[in-house]
């Protein structure tokens, strides 16, 4: 008996003691009105690492941002509490109009066209970072600049792979939950990026929306417009990390390969690694297990 009482108490008492802070802030950036928020653990590491999330297509009201997906949404709060780093969680760019009234989503590779003006989603998002690396002095956090990581979902996900094209040397490592490379367009020329980063992509094979092994995916603009199955973007990034080729396939005929459940390439020192897990019977969505996976091999890829 007293053995359950103290463990209800042990529960009880590290449920009470998280309460870390949640600050939201607004600041113009390229004539935009951008939003972000920070997540503060009760207890912050001394230089500690960043996580950037990057949330999916949100349809609502401008005055509706999607502010606490990437905490109350994906927990990423409670592995901060655990492991005390730093969560920053900043808002696309809204757009008004179409059949939905507005929405918020991301300027990722193939997107340009969707936008009035450009934002500049990936020179906001670097802002950030350099913003979190200042000393407490200057406004930041002291992160330390080897342990900034970016995750993102859906179109979050398609502009996790752009931001960690574009601002290769301020990233470590990105994880893109079904979220592709480009959209749209096949002819697309994705530039390399300036040094490795490492990759884990998660991706459901049974996702409806953005198709496993690519196919067609509907936008608010533009109808149903093609999008690249997994082997594209881990070819990608096999490629611009130097690790090599992929002889197994993760798609086979437009179909899921049979018995292919992942691949995990890495450099012969360990530090540069891409990996893909295939989410088994996934739509699109994501789980409390696809995040603890991007935390863990956040974890182990400082640069």
């Amino acid at each position: 008996m007293k053995k359950l009482v103290f463990v209800l108490c042990f529960l009880v008492c590290a449920a009470q003691a998280q309460n870390g802070k949640f600050t939201t802030y607004t600041e113009t950036w390229n004539h935009f009105t951008r939003i972000y928020s920070i997540y503060v653990p009760p207890v912050l590491q001394q230089n500690p690492a960043l996580v950037m999330v990057l949330h999916g297509t949100t349809v609502a009201a401008e005055s509706n941002p999607p502010l606490t997906i990437c905490t109350k949404g994906m927990g990423w709060d409670q592995l901060a509490d655990a492991n005390g780093f730093l969560v920053v969680c900043p808002i696309s760019t809204y757009v008004p109009g179409g059949p939905s009234g507005g929405r918020f989503f991301w300027e990722s590779y193939g997107r340009a066209d969707d936008f009035p003006s450009p934002p500049d989603d990936a020179g906001f998002l670097r802002s950030l970072v350099v913003t979190m690396e200042k000393t407490v002095s200057h406004g930041g956090y002291g992160v330390d600049h080897t342990r900034v990581f970016v995750m993102g979902f859906s179109s979050g996900g398609m502009m996790t792979q752009r931001m960690c094209i574009a601002n290769a040397d301020v990233v470590a490592a990105c994880a893109p939950v079904s979220g592709p490379l480009w959209v749209g367009n096949p002819n697309i020329e994705i530039p390399r990026p300036s040094q490795p980063v490492s990759i884990i992509e998660l991706h459901g094979d049974e996702d409806p929306t953005i198709p496993y092994c690519g196919g067609l995916f509907w936008t608010y603009e533009h109808g149903l417009i093609p999008v690249p199955g997994v082997d594209v973007d881990i070819n990608y990034w096999l490629g611009s990390d130097a690790l090599g080729t992929n002889r197994s396939p993760l798609c086979t005929a437009g179909d899921p390969s049979p018995n292919v459940f992942g691949v995990d390439f890495k450099s012969p020192d360990g530090k540069i690694e891409v990996q893909f897990v295939r989410e088994l019977g996934f739509g699109h969505t994501y789980k409390p297990w696809t995040i603890s996976s991007a935390w863990e091999f956040f974890a182990a890829h400082k640069r």
